[in-house]
């Protein structure tokens, strides 16, 4: 560090507030009324193994709940994964400049394929106009926010046409055509999309969607698409995947099986793993029994029977955002030694003073920013920023 001390400040981060969940259930209200009020809940026994779960209220509501049903039936275990995540903004709630701020940020420098700003895209267009976009969605009661991740979408290289033939599928799906743009990221170790579809359908009505088809069939069809073009993953690639799970500090497809496998006294026997549908598993799944084990995270409580700790869930997901928060500011520090710090929101008036090192997005779909602070004790501080700060506003 220079001596001068034109460009240190001191930062007061708040926690971020608590938006409120109203306004999904007045979306599935409506929904409700649209289909004469009536409505059955079905508690299906799951595919994996029999066991009785609860549908979630109002899951079957809207647009797509029916094409949820049978999406994904093509899919087998040897096809594509594809992660989407969702956010439904009301715009009634959410800050005036909520959607100006989300486009400009999906476009920003640096998340193109060779570093460039991204390019926002839609049905027809390379070229969209998000202010047009914006002034349209202005008088809508809501939008939807989309990222979705192929795990192999550096393989898909075309992901542009990607999208539009997945959106073609979601149009079909919902029997509506969408007014929607896209961005391409390429930023990460995976290429992703961001998706902003508009709330009105193409008769000017606001946009339901079925909760089941945005919890799972929208995925299931992004799940065929990807494997329709690149073909049903192999054996070796399958194992390969899972052998790096194995070790892994975050929630992993492996914790989710042993979670799916698990009696109802909550223990997982390892008898199980003789099953033909989890026989090539076997020894993956007990190596990650075993890590889980020295992660404090499970016990044998008896030979072939293991308890996975009730919280395992909870911390492994805290532990792969701790990872990524990690990776991010030795990035930020350009492998300079600094002992690392997580500022932690609180009333205690605790400042950080330093210099911006690095900056960026912590939430792609809520637009909460971060900070990596070079700061003046010595140590390279992470800072979470609250929904409504503008990362222009800290300059590097």
């Amino acid at each position: 560090m220079t001596d001068r001390r034109d460009d240190d400040f001191r930062i007061r981060p708040s926690a971020p507030k608590d938006l409120g969940r109203g306004f999904i259930a007045k979306v599935l209200k409506q929904a409700g009324k649209a289909s004469s009020g009536k409505s059955s809940i079905r508690r299906p026994a799951s595919a994996g193994g029999g066991k009785a779960t609860g549908q979630r209220p109002g899951s079957r509501l809207g647009r797509g709940h029916t094409a949820a049903r049978f999406a994904g039936a093509k899919l087998t275990p040897l096809s594509r994964r594809v992660t989407i995540k969702t956010l439904l903004v009301n715009q009634q709630r959410a800050s005036p400049q909520s959607l100006a701020k989300h486009l400009r940020y999906i476009e920003r420098d640096g998340v193109g394929r060779d570093g460039e700003p991204g390019r926002a895209y839609g049905p027809q267009t390379d070229e969209a106009d998000l202010d047009a976009f914006k002034e349209r969605c202005a008088d809508d009661r809501h939008h939807f926010r989309f990222i979705v991740s192929p795990e192999d979408g550096a393989e898909l290289e075309d992901l542009r046409t990607y999208t539009r033939h997945l959106m073609g599928r979601m149009e079909a799906d919902l029997g509506t055509r969408l007014e929607w743009v896209a961005v391409n990221h390429w930023n990460t170790d995976n290429p992703h999309t961001h998706l902003i579809v508009r709330g009105r359908d193409d008769t000017g009505k606001d946009l339901i969607i079925a909760g089941d088809y945005i919890a799972d069939g929208f995925r299931h069809r992004a799940a065929e698409l990807a494997t329709e073009w690149l073909g049903p993953r192999t054996e070796l690639e399958i194992q390969q995947t899972l052998r790096r799970e194995v070790e892994q500090e975050r929630w992993t497809s492996l914790d989710r099986t042993l979670k799916r496998e698990a009696s109802d006294d909550g223990r997982v026997r390892i008898e199980r793993f003789n099953e033909p549908k989890l026989q090539r598993q076997r020894l993956l799944l007990i190596g990650r029994l075993q890590r889980l084990q020295r992660l404090g995270l499970a016990d044998e409580v008896q030979p072939g029977t293991w308890a996975v700790h009730a919280d395992a869930e909870k911390t492994l997901r805290a532990l792969g955002e701790r990872g990524d928060i990690i990776r991010t500011m030795q990035r930020a520090m350009s492998g300079q030694p600094r002992e690392l710090a997580v500022f932690e929101p609180g009333d205690d008036g605790r400042t950080v003073i330093g210099r911006v090192a690095a900056k960026g997005l912590a939430d792609e779909l809520r637009d909460r920013g971060y900070l990596v602070i070079d700061g003046v004790d010595g140590k390279a501080h992470y800072v979470a920023l609250n929904a409504r700060d503008e990362l222009a506003n800290y300059p590097t």
